[in-house]
């Protein structure tokens, strides 16, 4: 408990628990400390009489005096140390959810006495029934709280025991991974557009990723001509960190001599400047260093292209809600359908363990289960 008493460390004496005699005002202090000791016990014994659950906490919280304190004040204070390691988009989440929070507080203080169990039943309440939000959008917003709940008990702002999380077991939902087989991507690229309409360039993107390893939109708009060798694509993927090569199969080649093509136009000299984007799409400069700039690029083509591709699979009548993401499922997908080797499937889409990639295998096996209904189809139409 701290009682905003300073001393020099060498004039305490841990075994008496007072300071030593000798040091400035020594008498006076331990006199106090003494006062403080007494009020705890009495405390105690007190609160005890009047109810069976009492913690170290609520006796800390009578004594000091303290006025209650404001979870938003906490969570801005500690901002940096919350945040830390944290991506921007992820930090952007973050601070969505507690913009969130705010709103359904009616931007008054919520003090930490007020974060119950109930409380947290009633944001969640609050996200579905007014906001709309899925459940695992609800999943994820109260994973936040939850994670700055559990630092402020760290931080002793709230007493472990009262920390409703203990008591509220977080749930998601299992998604449907959506996927184009090869028909569907041959329908896609089979569409007329316009050759250098946004269009165009967001259906190269997609078929692009869905043929090279699932590459993810933030890594294919920062692609450069220098990641490229002719045959391979060299880069750090910019969610884990982690050095990637991928050998580009014809279909990715054809797509890129498109684009360098294409590069060679708009270039002043003879030769493509080796830093400039391979895909044309981000409204940043080349050499832009500020994350937040190229965060906010990267979401607005991403979302841009999100919307083109809705339209896209429309024309193709392809009957599947399709996000650009799904081109990384996509070419996992088909990548074991083709027989790839599942390990080598992981590696190319860098993911940590194989673990992550099982879960395309499972994919593959459902839909080869529903191939072999065909027989049931065949059997029949015998009978009939």
């Amino acid at each position: 408990m701290t009682l905003d008493v300073y001393i020099d460390p060498k004039n305490w004496n841990p075994q008496t628990g007072k300071i030593k005699p000798g040091a400035k005002n020594a008498s006076q202090i331990n006199s106090f400390l003494a006062v403080k000791e007494a009020e705890a016990e009495a405390l105690a014994l007190e609160m005890e009489s009047k109810s069976k659950f009492i913690t170290a906490y609520d006796i800390k919280s009578k004594i000091i005096g303290k006025a209650p304190e404001d979870f938003f004040a906490f969570v801005e204070m500690h901002r940096k140390t919350l945040y830390e390691n944290l991506k921007i988009g992820s930090i952007r989440r973050c601070d969505g959810v507690v913009a969130k929070l705010k709103r359904f507080c009616n931007d008054e203080p919520l003090f930490f006495d007020e974060i119950s169990v109930k409380f947290i039943q009633d944001f969640h309440q609050h996200l579905s029934d007014k906001l709309h939000n899925q459940a695992n959008t609800i999943h994820s917003n109260l994973k936040v709280i939850r994670k700055m709940v559990i630092y402020a008990v760290n931080e002793e702002m709230m007493p472990a025991e009262k920390n409703p999380f203990n008591k509220i077991k977080l749930k998601g939902e299992k998604t449907k991974r959506a996927f184009l087989l090869d028909d569907e991507l041959e329908r896609l690229e089979k569409l007329e557009l316009e050759e250098l309409s946004m269009l165009n360039h967001h259906r190269n993107l997609y078929v692009f990723s869905a043929y090279s390893g699932g590459v993810r939109i933030s890594d294919l708009l920062m692609m450069r001509w220098e990641n490229f060798d002719g045959e391979h694509l060299f880069f750090q993927i910019r969610k884990t960190k982690e050095d990637l090569s991928i050998k580009l199969p014809k279909k990715s080649l054809n797509l890129l001599s498109f684009y360098r093509a294409f590069a060679k136009k708009k270039s002043i000299g003879s030769d493509i400047e080796p830093r400039s984007f391979i895909f044309p799409l981000l409204r940043i400069d080349k050499d832009e260093t500020d994350e937040l700039r190229i965060f906010k690029a990267i979401s607005s083509a991403t979302a841009y292209t999100n919307k083109n591709l809705r339209q896209l699979i429309k024309r193709a009548k392809i009957d599947k809600e399709i996000s650009f993401h799904t081109a990384r499922h996509s070419w996992a997908v088909r990548a074991l359908q083709k027989g790839m080797r599942i390990e080598y499937v992981s590696k190319l889409m860098g993911h940590a363990s194989v673990k992550q990639t099982e879960v395309y295998a499972k994919i593959l096996n459902m839909e080869l289960d529903k191939a072999m209904s065909v027989f049931d189809k065949i059997e029949r139409k015998g009978r009939a």
